[in-house]
């Protein structure tokens, strides 16, 4: 037959059927997108840290073996704690002297917390005489935007996307579960790379470092300790840009795209069970309509093009109407509680988009084979009597 069988007749003449398929497309859609959304906004707002911070910032905190010294050389603590003290300010000398390297002291730190959807990341504030504040702004290209810069014991200045992290205002203690009423925030300040600075206050600290002020040329500080004569072994600790990346990737992007592939295997596959089933019994409740066909006149090729149609419209439907929500529910979670918890997030994420209409075309291919299977089961309009 000349004419083409349509494919919105079944769509206009059953549409609590079709509505509940294509609603069940839209809510997977939604929920595959969203939870991508929520989970990646860890993989953004760490990244700042962890990878973009470490460029400019790297902390060394040796032990006395690193420096070749061995304390039974010494007669007593006081002996090898000179030696040590001696053989760590040569090392901070020849730092400074390092191409790339703007500046290194030995220091207090303490330990800061940015929280994100999934988990938190400690990282190290380092703690400065007053005067050396300003160095770290220039250095960090950071600035001040509220309050005034630390000048007393235990002031510090807080980034701003830490300060909404954690829900500080200017006169806050900071930290105050960890170090009680020790660090007061007198300040804001703003640098990519989301650091803060304060003055020590006593001996309230996480522990004493060499603070450096790398360029992007000298992020390895392993190799450069190394080239200075230093063994690094485990009891030593360098926090450098491939140490900060090495954790990002396992705590971090490896831990989140494993939860993130669970959660899509496992709502793919129960979206997939779901319209398969559903469309077996869509396809027998019809088998007689298609027997009809048949028998005036229509081939099994034009029937099965009609499905194929049918089918691209119920999925056309549900995905146009999945992405409508799932960037509306993506919009309101940026306004409501990435951004308001200084978050980083986006939108529009055009890879999991991707992904998600390959899952679509994925199982509009598995449908195939109960379509085939149904068609082989049409012979005339006897099959209908029958």
């Amino acid at each position: 037959m000349s004419s083409r069988l349509s494919a919105w007749k079944y769509v206009k003449n059953n549409k609590a059927t079709v509505a509940v398929l294509v609603t069940a497309l839209a809510i997977s859609f939604m929920a595959m997108y969203v939870v991508y959304v929520l989970l990646i906004t860890t993989t953004e707002s760490f990244e700042t840290i962890m990878v973009k911070m470490p460029q400019r910032l790297s902390y060394i905190n040796l032990g006395a073996k690193a420096y070749g010294l061995n304390p039974d050389d010494f007669d007593n603590n006081d002996e090898l704690n000179a030696a040590f003290e001696e053989k760590r300010e040569e090392l901070v000398n020849k730092l400074k002297n390092t191409k790339g390297i703007e500046d290194a002291f030995y220091t207090q730190i303490i330990t800061s917390r940015y929280q994100a959807v999934m988990g938190e990341f400690n990282f190290e504030m380092p703690l400065m005489e007053a005067d050396q504040v300003q160095g770290f702004l220039d250095h960090m290209d950071a600035s001040i935007t509220d309050g005034k810069m630390p000048k007393e014991p235990g002031d510090v200045l807080v980034d701003e996307t830490i300060m909404k992290n954690a829900g500080y205002k200017i006169g806050d203690w900071y930290m105050e579960k960890w170090f009680g009423q020790t660090f007061r925030i007198t300040g804001t300040m703003k640098s990519d790379y989301m650091v803060s600075v304060g003055v020590p206050n006593g001996y309230t600290n996480s522990g004493w470092y060499i603070v450096v002020y790398n360029d992007e040329n000298t992020t390895d500080m392993v190799g450069i300790l190394e080239d200075n004569g230093i063994t690094i072994s485990d009891e030593d600790e360098v926090l450098d840009a491939a140490e900060y990346l090495r954790n990002y990737k396992e705590l971090c992007t490896d831990t989140i795209d494993a939860v993130i592939s669970t959660i899509f295997t496992m709502i793919m596959t129960f979206l997939a069970i779901l319209v398969l089933v559903a469309y077996v019994s869509f396809l027998r409740n019809r088998i007689n309509e298609y027997c009809l066909y048949s028998s005036i006149g229509y081939s099994r090729g034009d029937i099965y093009k009609m499905i194929v149609r049918e089918m691209l419209i119920l999925f056309g439907a549900g995905t146009l109407a999945g992405l409508i929500i799932s960037l509306g529910c993506a919009f309101l979670i940026n306004l409501s509680v990435i951004s308001p918890k200084g978050l980083v997030g986006h939108v529009v994420y055009m890879n999991q988009i991707f992904a998600i209409i390959t899952t679509y075309v994925f199982i509009i291919g598995v449908l195939q084979i109960p379509v085939l299977l149904s068609l082989k089961k049409i012979r005339t309009i006897d099959a209908i009597e029958e």
